[in-house]
């Protein structure tokens, strides 16, 4: 049916259910409240197990809404909530900036008003906003040729809500807090502040910046558009000359070395062990959580034992240390990855085609370990997807075949495909596909996974009453299409904070 077709209905169908309700009584409970949440008051909330896909549209409770009807309901739909307790439903209504109910097509047509815009789906599907949990897209938009303005029209065409910048600088710091004071950041930002650099000096160590702490406290503010939960540290390099190698705990392979650029035979440690632990207690300690950059199995060794320091036996739920790209994960550390509750960020889309990746790096006894990131989702503790986006607009530069876009990131890491610039699309390594990432753990992986990872889950990454309006409607269904077709879904609407921020040419008459 056109959307058209779908208006010329409405007015009936809301007649028909009005009258089908006549006399029925509505279920009213409060909304949940929105409290301040701190690392010392969060509560424990465990790595997502229950399944999205099999549960029917189902009623909710409907919040009390002080006799005030939704300003937009959604209906004849699919809801992808996120939230376990009903993954599904068919209509959505929104009072303000927050969700006031989701439940069926008459449950929810209950709230309706004089002055309430009805939007038919027609079977389209809303789920929550994309969250990119580690993107550097405000911190450099420069490098992209675009503004803090663009950037941010860039990512929510692309239907993301909010973004966690794991960089910035106090100079990068100061042009985000403007940009939040003059009202134009419209997504929500979470930003990680670097505690050293992430290069090396000609004595190739890493400079202590100490941006933002100790001098400052967390922001953990969720009525905030920008918040402080954390800061970053940098544990080894990234294969670049300023940057030194990824630290391995066994040596490279000695041909490599020449052409490597490494420090030392086992790459770069930017800290010492006693250095590291201290660090992440003293932020600990101070309030806020800690982001690790850390690339070879060496760093994520010392990034393990000094969260484990840290902690001194307490949950990594409590303070949510997340270690980041995770790239050559060995088997022994997935274990106490789950043992300690520690978060992961796991690239989603990513070039891993060629089966000889590694082999001239670190040998065939390491090689598979490249692909275990993709083991962590399954590893019954928190994980995320990144796509580290924002560095260079160079074609030549090798960040440049990074993507923004969230579909892209799903489809790759579900398939582990990856296309070509010339339109090709190529099989993974058989090292990499023996790594399953259902679509359902994927879409977790970018919405309120990475929400957790910043203390946001209450209130952002789902669609529950009592939320923020943060979502978007799809083409399609991401749970029902054939997974090697999800790069081709479209966004056509991304609301924030129940305003409509992107509505697709030709898509107007779903957009409120």
């Amino acid at each position: 049916m056109s959307h058209r077709s779908r208006f010329l209905v409405t007015t009936v169908f809301v007649l028909m259910v009005a009258l089908a309700g006549c006399g029925q009584p509505v279920t009213t409970t409060a909304p949940p409240t929105t409290e301040l949440i701190t690392p010392q008051s969060v509560t424990e909330s465990p790595a997502p197990t229950k399944s999205i896909t099999t549960a029917s549209p189902t009623s909710t409770s409907l919040p009390k809404s002080d006799g005030v009807p939704a300003d937009v309901i959604f209906y004849n739909g699919v809801i992808l909530t996120m939230d376990s307790s009903q993954p599904q439903a068919q209509a959505i209504a929104i009072q303000g900036n927050k969700i006031l109910a989701i439940g069926n097509d008459t449950e929810i047509m209950s709230l309706n008003g004089p002055k309430t815009q009805l939007i038919d789906l027609a079977g389209l599907t809303i789920m929550p906003g994309f969250i990119d949990g580690h993107s550097h897209l405000l911190a450099f938009p420069d490098r992209m040729g675009k503004t803090i303005d663009q950037a941010q029209e860039i990512a929510i065409r692309y239907g993301i809500t909010s973004v966690t910048e794991m960089w910035a600088n106090q100079g990068q710091l100061d042009i985000l807090m403007e940009a939040e004071k003059k009202g134009t950041l419209r997504m929500r930002v979470n930003v990680f502040p670097i505690y050293n650099e992430g290069s090396l000096n000609e004595n190739r160590q890493s400079a202590i910046d100490e941006t933002w702490y100790p001098a400052h406290k967390p922001i953990l503010d969720t009525d905030r558009q920008l918040r402080i939960p954390g800061i970053k540290v940098f544990v080894d390099g990234d294969f670049t000359p300023a940057r030194g190698c990824w630290a391995l705990n066994e040596p490279y392979l000695p041909e490599a070395l020449a052409n490597l650029g490494c420090g030392t035979d086992k790459g770069d440690i930017y800290l010492s062990q006693n250095d590291l632990n201290r660090v992440v207690a003293g932020a600990q300690n101070a309030g806020f959580s800690v982001a690790f950059h850390s690339m070879g199995d060496g760093a994520i060794e010392q990034t393990l034992n000094a969260i484990e320091y840290a902690l001194g036996g307490q949950s990594n739920k409590r303070f949510r240390h997340a270690i980041q790209h995770n790239s050559l994960l060995r088997p022994d550390q997935m274990t106490r990855y789950a043992e300690m509750g520690v978060i992961a960020s796991v690239r989603g889309y990513a070039d891993l085609c060629d089966a000889t990746t590694g082999l001239a790096e670190w040998g065939a006894d390491r090689q598979t370990w490249y692909a275990n990131r993709f083991a962590i989702p399954g590893l019954g503790t928190h994980a995320f997807i990144e796509s580290d986006f924002g560095w260079t607009a160079d074609p030549a530069n090798r960040f440049a075949n990074r993507t923004l876009d969230p579909i892209v990131h799903l489809y790759g890491i579900v398939t582990h495909r990856y296309v070509g610039n010339d339109g090709s699309v190529c099989e993974a390594a058989p090292w990499v596909v023996v790594h399953k990432v259902s679509v359902e753990r994927a879409l977790q992986m970018y919405t309120i996974e990475p929400a957790y990872a910043v203390f946001m889950e209450n209130v952002i990454g789902s669609l529950e009453p009592g939320k923020y309006a943060d979502l978007i409607i799809l083409s399609g269904n991401p749970m029902t299409v054939d997974p090697n077709t999800l790069k081709d879904l479209k966004v056509w609407m991304t609301m924030i904070n129940g305003e409509v921020e992107y509505c697709a040419a030709g898509q107007e008459e779903i957009c409120p």
